[in-house]
């Protein structure tokens, strides 16, 4: 009867632990502005939505542009170290980390943020990107909408444009192919943009219409050419360990906010932040490029050696099953975009 009546006691207690979980607040990190939109959307809606899911147990600090934690080339870092608990970061930032992402830095095959951001999910569900990440939960991978070339003075249309000119490299993928079309690559941190355009220092530089808004570079810009050459991707993760101290139903809530859900979610939030930068360079009257059949045609012959050669770098850099992964990239990217343009 004594056991009976212990094994009903621990039965009640464990049913009472779940109902009431400890409270805790988890410091999430990223590089953005607290004005941006990644954060002000992406960040502060998955958040408000897993605190109401938790009834308030789980609630966030934030560490964004500007401070310590939200230094964008350490996010990894604090985040494995348990500095922080969330972080949102580059995946081409260090260089070395997570290097089978970026092959969504690959010329030419970005599309839509919709595509963009299905198409690295699946790979990395599939196990195709997915070694260096173990380690930290994987909430989400993203990537923005193709860039295109923002440029004061001097238009780009086609490849051989792009000679002489110094242009802001996002991201080493985006660098080698400026350098392979005879351009010279800028390398500054995006905030930093509107000053070396300005001051000539720079010619242009490579950017989604969001960080055109971002930046203020409307006015500064005379054209745009809309070549969707090129895509920088992001990963959001927790700390495993934070992660696995949450209660069941704590990281219920966590996965229920995650995953597929929040990846869907991320294409329609970069057409949003994307408007403003088109409607601004509109507003300007500056002259925006988007090149017909033809031109485009040129702009892909002149890629193949571009792509070739990245290949190769990042087969150089540890990642071994490049040709597999890139060839279910496009497969997943064809059917990913013809989803997205159904919807619109």
């Amino acid at each position: 009867m004594r056991k009976i009546l212990s094994a009903a006691m621990a039965a009640l207690l464990a049913t009472t632990t779940m109902a009431f979980a400890a409270p805790v607040t988890l410091k999430l990190a990223h590089f953005w502005p607290m004005g941006a939109g990644p954060h002000k959307d992406f960040t502060v809606n998955w958040t408000n939505e897993i605190t109401e899911c938790s009834g308030g147990e789980i609630t966030f600090e934030f560490y964004t542009a500007g401070t310590q934690l939200g230094n964008v080339t350490k996010l990894e870092d604090v985040l494995r170290a348990g500095l922080v608990d969330v972080a949102h970061g580059l995946n081409h930032l260090p260089r070395n980390r997570f290097t089978t992402a970026t092959i969504m830095d690959t010329p030419l095959l970005a599309k839509s943020a919709y595509a963009n951001s299905m198409t690295l999910w699946t790979l990395f569900e599939e196990g195709l990107i997915s070694k260096p990440y173990d380690g930290i939960k994987v909430l989400a991978l993203h990537a923005h909408n193709a860039g295109l070339i923002h440029t004061k003075e001097k238009a780009v249309k086609t490849p051989d444009d792009l000679k002489g000119m110094r242009i802001r490299a996002p991201s080493p993928a985006a660098a080698m192919m400026l350098e392979e079309l005879g351009a010279v690559p800028v390398g500054v941190p995006p905030g930093d943009t509107y000053e070396v355009i300005s001051k000539g220092t720079a010619d242009g530089t490579i950017f989604p219409w969001e960080g055109v808004a971002a930046f203020k570079l409307a006015e500064i810009l005379d054209y745009s050419s809309d070549l969707k050459l090129n895509a920088a991707s992001f990963w959001f993760a927790m700390n495993e360990n934070k992660y696995n101290s949450l209660s069941d139903s704590q990281r219920k809530c966590v996965d229920d906010a995650s995953g597929e859900k929040l990846v869907k979610q991320t294409g329609a939030y970069w057409d949003t932040w994307d408007a403003p930068g088109l409607e601004q360079t509109k507003a300007e009257g500056s002259e925006i490029f988007v090149p017909d059949e033809a031109q485009q045609a040129a702009w892909t012959e002149a890629m193949k050696p571009v792509i070739a050669k990245y290949h190769e770098s990042l087969k150089a850099d540890g990642f071994d099953n490049v040709e597999e992964t890139y060839a279910r990239a496009q497969e997943l990217m064809a059917e990913y975009q013809a989803e997205y343009e159904a919807q619109k």
